[in-house]
């Protein structure tokens, strides 16, 4: 939700970063019709000290967003109680404002290395407007499709996101490195009436990982990890609390500077004590290529990208992974099928971007629900000036739910232009 990226030089003590971003979407569905505009600045400072190896970022990226909706069309009430929709007019409250940011403290030794991170996010904010599917950055997988928030579930609610991330490499030897972190994460509806739209699931979790350069061309991290997750329904309704251990091998294989493939299998144990537990399959495969180069981080760095390459740059990434999910719609952990394309392609000022996911629940005997989804998104880029630029992009999405309680298939459209200003940081 909120990327954190080395984009300033190791040899200034302070540093301000403003950005700004000015987004129109035009949403044409099966269940209502939206034109959302969004205002989305960004405030960012860094403190380095001690040579580089100390650094606190804090950051603030609000997003300020006005709804207007038509055309909402309601269920038939003789296959759904029309008790359970929101029928509150969707134009009510037209502006949405949901505070969004965090901070960060990293510091690097010889041996070792200690990361912590805390984001929060509290505010009212449409469904239509919720979990807006990011472009693929080019340099990690492609990411999961989103789900699709139906407008008869809940127009407007007050969203609650935390999380906490700490985590150590220890560096053992140059070839090795021992990772072991703890999380906590938060997300769903913040009070009673809004986890009416989106159930809150909420817990704790920790990972040990031994990440291991076998050569300069083959990588191999083996994680084990377990996790704790609550979740609280509409009414204050308490759901069973699901208990999830897991152990994967990853192997990154670099055929050349640009190619590389990741390979990752493993199991998972999750359930709970109502329903029993079950056995998950975890594992992906995945191919990246990047015409600029892939940089080859050595184990228990900081994450770092490729810049300044030249000519024409062209990103492919595909990845085709199966893993338990929390279901946002009924709260089960299920099993789900991912398949994600992506591609980018820049020339000059120009980059194109194209996307296509699809998501399905399967082989989930425990759970009564079903879940698939389908998301399509391509647009371009102009950079206008080094620091100003304007896009303009069309995202399709189709999703087909049912748990026994509610049920819903709808189709979405959406038409979105931006603009975004991103100068240089400002040192003092």
């Amino acid at each position: 939700m909120l990327p954190f990226t080395a984009v300033m030089p190791m040899d200034v003590a302070q540093q301000g970063y403003v950005q700004a971003r000015v987004e129109e979407r035009m949403k044409i569905g099966s269940d209502i019709n939206a034109a959302e505009t969004e205002l989305n600045p960004l405030l960012r400072y860094d403190l380095i000290w001690r040579g580089g190896q100390n650094h606190f970022v804090a950051i603030y990226n609000p997003r300020f967003i006005h709804t207007t909706s038509w055309d909402r069309t309601l269920p038939d009430p003789n296959l759904i109680n029309p008790e359970t929709l929101n029928l509150a007019d969707p134009n009510a409250t037209p502006l949405s404002a949901l505070h969004n940011g965090g901070v960060g403290y990293e510091v690097v030794r010889p041996r070792w290395r200690l990361s912590l991170y805390q984001f929060l996010a509290y505010g009212p904010i449409s469904t239509t407007a919720l979990l807006v599917q990011a472009s693929w950055n080019g340099v990690a997988l492609p990411p999961d499709p989103n789900p699709i928030i139906p407008a008869i579930i809940g127009a407007r609610f007050r969203l609650l996101f935390v999380q906490t991330q700490l985590f150590v490499p220890i560096r053992l030897s140059a070839r090795t490195a021992l990772i072991p972190g703890a999380t906590y994460n938060a997300f769903g509806g913040a009070d009673r009436s809004s986890r009416g739209v989106i159930a809150l699931t909420q817990g704790p979790g920790a990972s040990l990982s031994l990440d291991h350069a076998a050569t300069r061309s083959d990588r191999f991290v083996t994680t084990v990890g377990a996790g704790r997750v609550s979740t609280t329904f509409q009414d204050d309704r308490e759901g069973v609390v699901i208990v999830r251990t897991e152990a994967t091998q990853t192997w990154r294989h670099y055929y050349s500077n640009k190619l590389s493939s990741e390979v990752m299998g493993g199991a998972a144990i999750g359930g709970d004590q109502i329903n029993g537990f079950t056995m998950f399959t975890l594992g992906h495969a995945a191919l990246l290529w990047d015409s600029w180069g892939q940089p080859r981080i050595p184990p228990g760095a900081a994450p770092y990208a490729v810049f300044g390459g030249r000519g024409h740059r062209l990103q492919l990434g595909a990845v085709a992974k199966v893993q338990p999910w929390i279901d946002l719609f009924s709260g089960d952990l299920e099993q789900r099928a991912v398949l994600s394309l992506a591609a980018n392609y820049s020339i000059d000022r120009v980059t194109f971007r194209g996307a296509l996911a699809h998501a399905r629940v399967f082989a989930t005997p425990r759970s009564v629900a079903e879940y698939q989804i389908v998301l399509g998104d391509a647009s371009v880029q102009y950079r206008i000036t080094p620091t100003f630029s304007a896009d303009l992009g069309l995202r399709a999405g189709y999703q087909d739910f049912n748990n026994a309680v509610r049920f819903n298939e709808l189709t979405q459209l959406t038409v979105y232009g931006g603009l975004s200003w991103v100068p240089l940081p400002a040192r003092f």
